[in-house]
């Protein structure tokens, strides 16, 4: 009986590991969301680009958060926490490329969630410190971000 016991304690246990491996290894990958604030008075395009990239560490998921564009240069390392669905992100560090300093360790960023219906999954974003630059976007609980696929990315031109 005691190794029937321990056999489906170790089976339970591996079931947990395979699926919280799973759950880290859905988010790997690079997600992007561009802002559209049209044009200033003067003409100069209003545009900022958002993108998450999440990769694997020894001590789990880490994320760099970049976006730029105009008057905007942020450069965040972040730490992630996974829960059900959502991935969430606190603040680690500054990257090299950074301007503005305004986050403490251990801020919450933002959280993302992904959510199915009909067979297709969207990524919901909910803004905390980590806020989008034009106040359109400022909505929590839409879709913003999007995953990108080896198909979204450009070959470099020799």
């Amino acid at each position: 009986m005691k190794k029937v016991t321990k056999f489906f304690a170790f089976s339970v246990l591996l079931l947990f590991f395979s699926i919280a491996a799973n759950a880290q290894n859905q988010w790997l990958g690079s997600y992007e969301f561009g802002e559209d604030g049209g044009k200033t008075a003067g003409g100069t395009v209003i545009y900022i680009s958002h993108q998450i990239d999440i990769l694997e560490s020894d001590d789990g998921l880490i994320a760099m958060i970049k976006s730029n564009g105009y008057q905007t240069s942020k450069d965040l390392i972040a730490t992630t926490k996974i829960e059900g669905n959502k991935i969430l992100f606190y603040f680690e560090s500054y990257g090299e490329d950074n301007m503005f300093e305004n986050y403490e360790k251990g801020d919450l960023l933002l959280t993302l969630e992904q959510k199915s219906e009909k067979g297709n999954i969207s990524i919901l974003t909910f803004w905390n410190k980590f806020q989008p630059v034009v106040p359109k976007n400022e909505k929590t609980g839409r879709v913003y971000f999007q995953k990108m696929t080896i198909n979204d990315y450009e070959p470099s031109q020799a």
